[in-house]
C-alpha cells in the first residue's frame, strides 16, 4: 500500500467535517473571511503527464448525468453557492439528537457489493459477494464560539466466498477549537484507526489475508488573520503500525511521519489572493532506518471566490528528497482545487496533484505521484441526486525501472427516502496498468454496491 504521505499539499488528517459550508466573503466577496467559525481550509490535490483511460460505462453515465442538468428539481427553495452535496434540506436532513450543548448525528449503512476481480489479480479472477455494514456517529457542540467534536465509526464485511478477506475497520478521533478574539484560533485533534490496505491499491501486497495496519495522528494549528493576509502554522506526527501476514513480515513499513507547514494568504482583491507555503517533513522507519527520508516542499498560487460561479486555488513549487540510503530526488510540485457551480442543481469539482512518495510494499521504491480527477454531483430532484467521478494517475518509480498507471472512476444515485431512510447504489471501476522490467501487475476490477442508510 502506498502510504499516500502528502508532502506537497495539506492534507488534514482530521475526521470529515459536518456537511456544511464554511462561511467566506464576510468584507464584500472576500476571499476569506476575517474569522472562520471552523478554521478548515480546503485541501488542495496535483497535476502531471499521463494517459486517461475512461470505461464505457463510465462515459455512458455521464452523459447521461450531462443531460439530464437542466432538468429542474421540483418547486423549491434553492441555496445559491453550495455545492450539492454540501446543501441544507429541510424536508430530508436527519435532526439528530440535542444533548444540552452537544448534538449528536449518527448512522449505519448495510450494503452488499458483487465484484468480478476479488483480489484484484491479473490472472485467474475471483468474483465473490460481500456484505459490509458501516455504523458511525459523531457527537459536537453547539457553541457559538468554540468547538469540541468526537466521533467513531467502523466497517465490517462478510464474504460469502472467500472468508479470509473478511475484516473489520474503525476509528475514534477527538477535535477542539479555541477562539481566540475575532481573528485568531487554535485547533488540536488526534485520531487512532485501524485499517484495511486495499487490493486495488498499486502497491498493495499480494497475500493470503487483507494487510491490516493502524494509524495514529496528533495536530495542532494556529491561524490569525491581519487585516488581508492570513498565517496560518500547522505541526502533524502520524504514525503507521502493519501486522504481519501470516509468514509475511511486514515490519519493515512501521513508520512514523513529522510534519510542519506554514503557510500565508494575501487578499489582492476582494475574490483574488496569493498564497504561499513551506512544507517540511521527516520519514522515520522503525525497522529499516535507510529508507527514512526528509522532504521539503516550496508553494506558490493563486486563489479565487467567485462565489455565484466557483471557488479553488491552483500553486506551484518544488519538492525536494534525500533518502538515507544515499539517493536525492527534486522536481515540480503541483496542487490544485476548483469547486465549480455549473448551475444551482449542479457542481463540479476538480483536484490535481504532483508529490513524491514512498511504496509501502517494497523496500527502497519513492515514485513520483501524479493524479487528476473530477467529480459531478446533480440534484435531479429535491431528494435525488446523482454522481460521478474519476481519477486518473500515474506512479513513475525512481529507483525500480517500473510505470504504473491507474484509473478510479465511480458512478451512484442517492435517493433521500425520508429524514431517516437513505438509498444508495454504486459502481465503481479500478483499472492498473503496470509497464518496465519491475513491472507488478495489471488488474480491472469492477464492483456494484446497494445499500440502505439508516440515520438519527
Amino acid at each position: 500500500m502506498a502510504n499516500n504521505r502528502n508532502p506537497s499539499g495539506e492534507q488534514a488528517h482530521t475526521f470529515p467535517p459536518r456537511a456544511q459550508r464554511v462561511a467566506r466573503g464576510s468584507n464584500s466577496g472576500a476571499l476569506f473571511d476575517r474569522r472562520n467559525a471552523r478554521g478548515e481550509m480546503r485541501v488542495p490535490a496535483g497535476l502531471g503527464d499521463l494517459t486517461l483511460r475512461v470505461h464505457p460505462a463510465l462515459s455512458f453515465f455521464a452523459a447521461s448525468l450531462i443531460a439530464a442538468l437542466p432538468v429542474h428539481a421540483f418547486a423549491q427553495d434553492i441555496e445559491r453557492n453550495v455545492s450539492v452535496r454540501d446543501r441544507a434540506r429541510p424536508d430530508f436532513d436527519p435532526l439528530g439528537l440535542r444533548f444540552g450543548a452537544f448534538q449528536l448525528d449518527a448512522s449505519v449503512d448495510f450494503s452488499a457489493t458483487q465484484t468480478d476481480n476479488l483480489f484484484a489479480t491479473e490472472t485467474n479472477e475471483q468474483s465473490d459477494l460481500f456484505f459490509t455494514v458501516a455504523p458511525r456517529a459523531r457527537l459536537a457542540s453547539t457553541w457559538s464560539r468554540h468547538e469540541v467534536a468526537f466521533e467513531a465509526g467502523g466497517a465490517t464485511s462478510s464474504h460469502q466466498d472467500f472468508s479470509s478477506e473478511d475484516a473489520t475497520t474503525s476509528y475514534v478521533g477527538a477535535e477542539g477549537r479555541l477562539d481566540i478574539g475575532r481573528d485568531s484560533l487554535l485547533r488540536v485533534g488526534a485520531r487512532h484507526s485501524q485499517e484495511i490496505e486495499p487490493r486495488t491499491d498499486p502497491d498493495a501486497l499480494i497475500a493470503n489475508a487483507p494487510v491490516e495496519f493502524t494509524r495514529t495522528a496528533y495536530w495542532g494549528e494556529a491561524q490569525h488573520t491581519f487585516n488581508r493576509l492570513r498565517l496560518r502554522g500547522r505541526l502533524e506526527s502520524v504514525e503507521y503500525d502493519y501486522d504481519d501476514v501470516g509468514a509475511l513480515d511486514q515490519d519493515f513499513r512501521d513508520a512514523t511521519d513529522h510534519i510542519a507547514s506554514v503557510r500565508g494568504d494575501f487578499e489582492v482583491a476582494p475574490r483574488v489572493g496569493i498564497l504561499l507555503q513551506a512544507i517540511a517533513d521527516e520519514r522515520d522507519y522503525h525497522n529499516a532506518p535507510t529508507q527514512g527520508s526528509e522532504g521539503r516542499t516550496y508553494l506558490a498560487g493563486v486563489s479565487i471566490n467567485f462565489t455565484d460561479l466557483m471557488y479553488g486555488e491552483l500553486s506551484v513549487g518544488q519538492y525536494e528528497r534525500d533518502y538515507n540510503f544515499g539517493r536525492s530526488f527534486d522536481g515540480v510540485a503541483v496542487a490544485g482545487h476548483l469547486e465549480w457551480y455549473i448551475t444551482q442543481l449542479t457542481t463540479l469539482n476538480f483536484h490535481a496533484n504532483r508529490s513524491v512518495q514512498d511504496a509501502g510494499g517494497t523496500v527502497g521504491s519513492p515514485y513520483v505521484q501524479t493524479e487528476y480527477s473530477a467529480r459531478i454531483d446533480h440534484e435531479l430532484q429535491r431528494n435525488l441526486i446523482l454522481t460521478a467521478g474519476v481519477a486518473a494517475g500515474q506512479h513513475d518509480y525512481e529507483v525500480l525501472n517500473r510505470t504504473d498507471d491507474y484509473v478510479r472512476a465511480d458512478t451512484g444515485v442517492d435517493y433521500l427516502l425520508n429524514r431517516r431512510v437513505v438509498l444508495f447504489g454504486r459502481y465503481r471501476f479500478d483499472s492498473l496498468e503496470s509497464d518496465g522490467a519491475d513491472r507488478y501487475r495489471d488488474f480491472d476490477v469492477n464492483a456494484f454496491t446497494l445499500g440502505v442508510r439508516l440515520r438519527l
